[in-house]
């Protein structure tokens, strides 16, 4: 598994990207997961520590869970992100354009 620490910054922005195209609004995602090692694998992994930001709207809870899952597991790898980060139609804001 990829080293998740190391791309937190892609994650982070793919995610509000995943928030932005399904919900067409911004979401400060700032202590919404963390990341730690899994206690029986010791793979690093994102927990999710959702906040009642998130909890209230269970449409967006649902698809960050099942975006984060697919990031635990590879589903979702590094490259796929990168990918999708920058070939969003508003990629070429600094921010974005910093982690890829």
């Amino acid at each position: 598994m990829e080293n998740l620490l190391a791309n937190k910054d892609l994650i982070n922005n793919y995610l509000k990207l995943v928030i932005k195209l399904q919900f067409n609004t911004e979401i400060d995602l700032e202590g919404e997961y963390t990341f730690t090692e899994n206690l029986v694998s010791k793979k690093p992994i994102i927990a999710t520590t959702f906040s009642e930001r998130v909890l209230s709207s269970p449409d967006i809870k649902t698809v960050l869970t099942s975006v984060i899952t697919e990031i635990n597991i590879g589903v979702c790898t590094t490259e796929q992100m990168r990918k999708a980060v920058q070939d969003y139609p508003e990629a070429d804001s600094r921010e974005m354009q910093e982690i890829v």
